[in-house]
């Protein structure tokens, strides 16, 4: 996974993110609308009331609330569609009063020492359902859960505008960089720096995800951090930055002489726009040939990659869909490409649409890929609203490259395999250097003499 924002991933933590439309606690609109917006948003919640507890018969409250949360050997449902305002299905109320879950329900009901929470338990059911059917890609977010993960894929979000890594040897925040013109900027925050308190509270107590949790927060208001820089980090000062609505760049272009080698972290509905921008600096700057970063890229949006792909590849097929029924659908490119010599690098961390990307460009002969072994998710996820405003994202549909085979549970076998020295897979990824960077050296050694 890759560094974000003020939801970057602790060191260590490699397991990839579910992709949208294609594509883990990513990572960041409103509900999922109408079908179009939702097959946007496919892979890939304003705040809920304070929930009640209540004693009411829980057959009654699934009626009302949840079609998909018993077994559909015990039930009838009618199927949920893509627009919002679907309603859930009635279920036969004498079939569930003689199964399993009503027994169940019966006796806690009768016996349980605590109150039963009716809206945790439909969520419950909900996640139950979906794992029972065996949908390892499936999902279950309520309204403001999605809301927030639609966001992280526009890549916005409300906080002070830094890139973090978890820093174990001090356990503290380690700053890697600050975007331009953000809250953390204007409040002098460098990167290096360490962030140790947020608002009082030590860091080392707290840990990453709280941390991260507590730096964001509501556009407008102050946070005041504890940062320690300098040599041995012997340099304490105190900042409060404002937060507000900042925008995570996906891609990073770094130039090493006539090489571009530009670093894709997933697939954002920014992505495209930023791709073509790095590629043209690289152009303007001298490069001639380009080396893509894919190594931890989770995935994302499948209209992101594809577009990214159409930008980059010759006229013809850029992804195959085939769903349940067996209907294959395809998406192509124009005949408008970039002609340059290309090199991707992976690893098991490389997924779904980035694999996607990976293997459209081997497929069209524009790539060598060096690296490890992918992951291996070739499955779309697509998000189907229920009638409260919470979604359940369903695998839907396997992708294939434009010519060769689904990749689900294989991954993609690079061209050469290259791994990092035992030294270098000690050093958080993402504070490699060239020096350190075994995979990176070799792409640049390959890539000069196309």
């Amino acid at each position: 996974m890759s560094e974000y924002d003020e939801n970057a991933v602790p060191e260590e933590q490699t397991s990839p993110d579910m992709p949208e439309d294609d594509t883990a606690k990513a990572s960041e609109e409103t509900t999922a609308a109408d079908k179009t917006q939702a097959e946007e948003k496919a892979e890939a919640p304003e705040k809920e009331p304070e929930k009640k507890t209540r004693r009411i018969p829980l057959f009654a409250a699934v009626i009302a609330a949840l079609a998909a949360a018993v077994l559909a050997s015990q039930i009838t449902f009618l199927a949920v569609r893509q627009s919002y305002h679907n309603k859930l299905a009635t279920i036969e109320q004498d079939r569930f009063a003689d199964s399993k879950l009503s027994q169940l329900d019966q006796i806690y009901r009768k016996y349980y020492i605590n109150e039963i929470d009716e809206n945790a338990l439909i969520d419950g059911l909900v996640e139950g359902y979906i794992l029972g059917t065996g949908d390892k890609y499936g999902n279950y977010m309520t309204r403001s859960e999605y809301d927030e993960y639609v966001e992280g894929l526009n890549s916005r979000t409300d906080g002070i505008g830094v890139s973090v890594i978890w820093n174990t040897e001090y356990l503290a925040v380690e700053v890697l960089s600050v975007y331009e013109n953000s809250p953390a900027e204007k409040a002098g925050i460098e990167p290096g720096d360490l962030i140790v308190g947020v608002d009082g509270r030590n860091v080392a107590e707290l840990g990453f995800d709280d941390t991260i949790n507590a730096v964001r927060g509501e556009k407008g208001s102050k946070v005041t951090l504890t940062l320690r820089r300098g040599e041995g980090y012997a340099e304490s000062l105190t900042v409060e930055p404002v937060r507000d609505t900042v925008t995570a760049n996906t891609v990073k272009f770094t130039q090493y002489g006539n090489i571009a080698v530009i670093a894709i972290s997933s697939f954002h509905e920014n992505t495209p726009d930023e791709l073509k921008e790095a590629v043209s600096n690289a152009q303007a700057a001298g490069c001639d040939r380009i080396v893509f970063d894919m190594r931890n890229n989770p995935g994302g949006l499948l209209s992101s990659v594809r577009s990214v792909l159409d930008y980059l590849l010759p006229e013809g097929d850029v992804v195959r869909m085939v769903d349940a029924e067996g209907k294959w659908t395809s998406l192509s490119s124009d005949a408008s490409c970039v002609s340059m010599p290309m090199l991707v690098i992976v690893n098991g961390n490389t997924a779904s649409a980035a694999e996607l990307f990976t293997s459209a460009l081997m497929d069209y002969d524009y790539a060598t890929v060096i690296g490890t072994q992918t992951y291996g998710k070739g499955t779309v996820t697509a998000p189907y609203a229920l009638s409260d405003g919470s979604v359940v994202y369903i695998s839907m549909q396997h992708y294939y490259p434009p010519k060769s085979d689904n990749f689900e549970g294989k991954g993609i076998t690079p061209d050469e395999v290259v791994e990092l020295s035992e030294a270098s897979k000690k050093i958080n990824f993402y504070k490699l250097t060239y020096e350190t960077d075994d995979q990176l050296r070799r792409a640049i050694e390959i890539i000069k003499e196309k």
